[in-house]
């Protein structure tokens, strides 16, 4: 588990002079604005109809005021182990679209952008396994770019991707 709170840290802290992060558990995440809440409850087959939202506006864009959100579930409502539904919502033609639908325990903004929005990587994992995913704008909806799912006795894996892989490689 402590590997896992390293690699955690570790991501949050990569990009650490222009990074802005989002966790599942922060504390200070609040209700949405209507319209946000309206653009993730839109699909007719939203799993969490029973679940508040809450979250909080990031900056995606790099426009002077962040107007963009990254959202959960909140009180745990539909989390699995370690991880929970993340929505990202930005503004699209005047209306907020989510452009971003994973499930996940952290989400931190990279400084490379495409299409106006800035690259996500999104994390999480427990003591037998940790996912990273790499995303990336494509001018309506984000796409993997990258995703690793890191075993602790996968050394073939984390030893290709020391920089991110959370698990100690006996060589």
């Amino acid at each position: 588990m402590r590997s896992l709170l390293t690699f955690i840290g570790l991501m949050f802290f990569l990009n650490l002079a222009f990074s802005e992060e989002f966790s599942i558990e922060e504390k200070n995440l609040i209700a949405l604005p209507k319209p946000v809440v309206m653009a993730i409850r839109a699909p007719k087959n939203f799993e969490f109809p029973e679940c508040n939202l809450v979250g909080k506006v990031v900056n995606i864009t790099d426009t002077a005021k962040a107007s963009e959100y990254i959202a959960t579930t909140s009180q745990a409502c539909g989390w699995g182990a370690a991880a929970g539904p993340i929505w990202v919502v930005a503004k699209v033609n005047g209306g907020y679209t989510v452009v971003l639908q994973t499930t996940a325990y952290a989400t931190e903004i990279l400084k490379h952008k495409a299409h106006g929005l800035h690259q996500l990587v999104t994390t999480s994992g427990t003591a037998g396994h940790a996912s990273y995913t790499r995303w990336e704008f494509t001018g309506k909806t984000y796409r993997q770019l990258e995703n690793y799912v890191f075993l602790p006795d996968d050394e073939k894996l984390c030893k290709a991707h020391k920089e991110i892989c959370p698990f100690e490689s006996n060589n």
